[in-house]
């Protein structure tokens, strides 16, 4: 999906996540000038989509998506549990089991009985604790305003690994360093990942109410209906709420 993220408007879609398929969308939907006046672009860690980003818009400058790589870090948070939960014997399995989308789950956003069922958790399983506080350190990335900022915390993060006995969190932190310049881009290119994240919902949404699309054509232009924003003016807020006289042709 290829999207504007300065109008939260969808622009194309292609059919599969294969790199030529990226490079025709893009080549297709933005002309040559449109192409050099692109700075940013906000995309996963897909190989393809990296090299097809590269060859075509070879003025803009990659921004790792900040909930794709929590999303990596909540998979090494998750695979640490399912460890735990078969070696640490009953008492873990006492305070652990059912407990996978709570420990997944923001410290920020719990409350009352939540937070006193995790840290129930974290008494029983300290190396989950010490793993669950470096996943909520992550989100400090995108904090820092400068590039070296960035990369002299994640150094940090990862020297407080040393004799941790976490492998899942050492593999996620190997993984962080090398895709460390997209992450650290955002210093220069603050994009809204809010509006990323609206654009995949919305996009989810439509497919969900459609029950599934075969025709492309049609699913483009739901999107576009979905996330056009018409009213950009006065005069179309006056155009949206006056009542629209109803015509039969009968």
């Amino acid at each position: 999906m290829l999207s504007d993220l300065v109008r939260g408007e969808v622009i194309g879609l292609a059919k599969d996540r294969r790199e030529d398929s990226l490079r025709t969308l893009v080549t297709t939907c933005l002309d040559a000038h449109q192409r050099a006046a692109v700075d940013a672009v906000c995309t996963d860690m897909h190989r393809p989509y990296l090299n097809a980003v590269r060859e075509t818009l070879p003025r803009a400058e990659v921004v790792f998506d900040k909930f794709h790589v929590l999303q990596h870090a909540s998979a090494a948070l998750d695979e640490m549990r399912r460890q735990e939960f078969f070696r640490s014997g009953p008492a873990m399995r006492e305070h652990g089991r059912g407990k996978r989308w709570l420990l997944l789950r923001r410290w920020k956003t719990l409350r009352g009985s939540k937070r006193a069922e995790l840290q129930a958790l974290f008494t029983a399983n300290r190396r989950l604790f010490k793993a669950y506080v470096l996943r909520e350190q992550l989100d400090r990335l995108w904090t820092y305003k400068t590039r070296p900022g960035v990369l002299n915390f994640l150094l940090g993060w990862i020297a407080a690994l040393r004799w941790q006995r976490l492998p899942e969190m050492e593999r996620l932190g190997d993984f962080l360093f090398r895709h460390v310049e997209g992450i650290a881009a955002y210093a220069d290119h603050h994009v809204r990942f809010g509006v990323v994240e609206a654009i995949n919902t919305t996009i989810k949404a439509v497919l969900r109410r459609a029950r599934g699309m075969r025709n492309e054509q049609m699913l483009l232009l739901k999107l576009k209906w979905a996330t056009a924003h018409p009213i950009r003016s006065a005069r179309d807020l006056a155009r949206f709420l006056m009542p629209q006289t109803l015509y039969s042709n009968r």
